[in-house]
């Protein structure tokens, strides 16, 4: 799977993590490869392998400085592609610099993200042309999600839409800085209307040439059906949102990035197309998503991302508020979805589960994972929509049809997103 996931772009990096030109290194960790990532002189950003090719000391420690990055322990210097562009250690005559290379991957920085192709081609395809990445006048709310589990078991949750009515069972809005015991200062928990909840959803699943669709569909008085309809995107890319009327434009997704098989650091992402996010809308989304904070920041690959609310402490579950309110009695959908998912184990023995019709969508996205990677095995088959950007620009919506009318039909004018795909 790590094969197939290299034939594509990766969301490595959220721009603001390398805010200094010359700054310091920072350490990435992605597909089971330890990295580094520095923002050179020149504004660029390089990703190179941890180790100097000299003795294998860490590449954290060097200097970044004059459009490269230069090894502490004997001063080799290495540029963006991973040219050793000088070695101080040797005589000024000896060639040996010029046959040393560095594991380097391409970059490419966009509307506030940092893209690594860790894939086999010298010329990497073109980035996935998702509708928030073509606006370079609306940059979306950004921030990183932390699953200690594998990325895929972490991906079903976001494809799976009968959790809803029980994992984020509805509340009234109420003001979480009066539970004893749990306070919150200034935290209001929202959740989605009652609409989302009830009754249990009807599945229907459609693949797409990119990937896969669903259908969730729930009766609302016995004249109407309510529909979300959200995309799967190979190799990790999901969606939901985007409300039920044509002014209501506002939806999010997640890259669920594998930092190696057990553990994942999701990127996700806030986008409106005709709104711009204010400050104080992204300080109160980052409030609701992870209302306990983070832990101290650390040098750790994914180490300002960690939250203080985690297995370790049981995400601060509070056996009170889900007795009175029927609850999880975890505060905020992220946690929630984080409990769920890691608790089942960093891998789990899907031979042990029992799969229903509720599940079709994760039944479905499973095996166009797994048939993309044979048909990369076994036949070289490039994978859907590495060469085709404009398969991305896509929109998740929800909808109020009638009983038997067909959604896919009735979304897809909706669900094409907007924005030009750069040649």
């Amino acid at each position: 799977m790590g094969n197939l996931i290299r034939q594509y772009w990766i969301p490595a990096l959220i721009s603001t993590e390398l805010p200094l030109v010359d700054g310091p290194p920072l350490r990435v960790r992605l597909l089971g490869e330890n990295l580094i990532a520095f923002r050179s002189t020149s504004g660029q950003v390089g990703l190179v392998s941890q180790s100097c090719p000299h003795r294998g000391a860490s590449l954290f420690f060097g200097r970044n400085q004059e459009d490269g990055l230069r090894c502490a322990y004997h001063g080799w210097k290495f540029d963006r592609e991973g040219r050793c562009v000088d070695m101080p250690n040797e005589s000024p005559e000896c060639s040996f610099k010029d046959k040393i290379r560095l594991r380097s991957y391409a970059c490419q920085e966009r509307n506030g993200v940092i893209w690594a192709y860790l894939g086999p081609r010298q010329d990497p395809p073109p980035l996935p042309a998702f509708e928030w990445n073509l606006q370079p006048d609306n940059v979306p709310f950004f921030w990183r999600n932390y699953r200690a589990c594998n990325w895929v078991q972490a991906l079903e949750g976001d494809v799976d839409s009968s959790h809803i009515n029980h994992l984020h069972a509805t509340l009234d809005s109420e003001d979480y800085s009066t539970v004893p015991g749990r306070q919150v200062p200034g935290f209001t928990y929202r959740q989605l209307p009652l609409v989302h909840h009830k009754p249990a959803p009807k599945i229907e699943v459609e693949d797409t040439e990119c990937g896969v669709i669903y259908g969730a569909c729930r009766n609302l008085d016995g004249e109407r059906d309510y529909w979300r309809v959200h995309p799967f995107l190979l190799p990790f890319h999901t969606m939901v949102g985007g409300g039920v009327e044509e002014n209501e434009v506002s939806f999010n997704g997640k890259a669920w990035v594998p930092m190696d098989d057990e553990h994942t650091l999701v990127f996700e992402w806030h986008y409106r197309p005709d709104k711009l996010w204010s400050q104080e809308e992204r300080d109160e989304l980052m409030r609701v998503r992870n209302p306990w904070g983070f832990l101290p920041v650390t040098t750790e690959p994914g180490g300002a991302w960690m939250p203080k609310a985690n297995a370790g402490n049981d995400y601060f579950l509070d056996h009170e508020l889900q007795r009175i309110k029927l609850t999880l009695g975890i505060i905020s959908n992220p946690l929630q979805d984080a409990a769920m998912q890691e608790s089942m184990g960093a891998i789990y023995d899907r031979t042990q589960e029992h799969l229903g019709p509720a599940d079709a969508m994760i039944i479905r996205v499973r095996r166009r994972l797994m048939q993309a990677a044979r048909d990369l095995q076994t036949d070289g088959k490039v994978p859907p929509g590495v060469d085709k950007p404009a398969l991305y620009t896509v929109r998740p919506v929800g909808a109020i049809l009638a009983p038997g009318d067909d959604w896919i039909a009735a979304t897809q004018e909706r669900r094409q997103a907007i924005g030009t795909v750069p040649s």
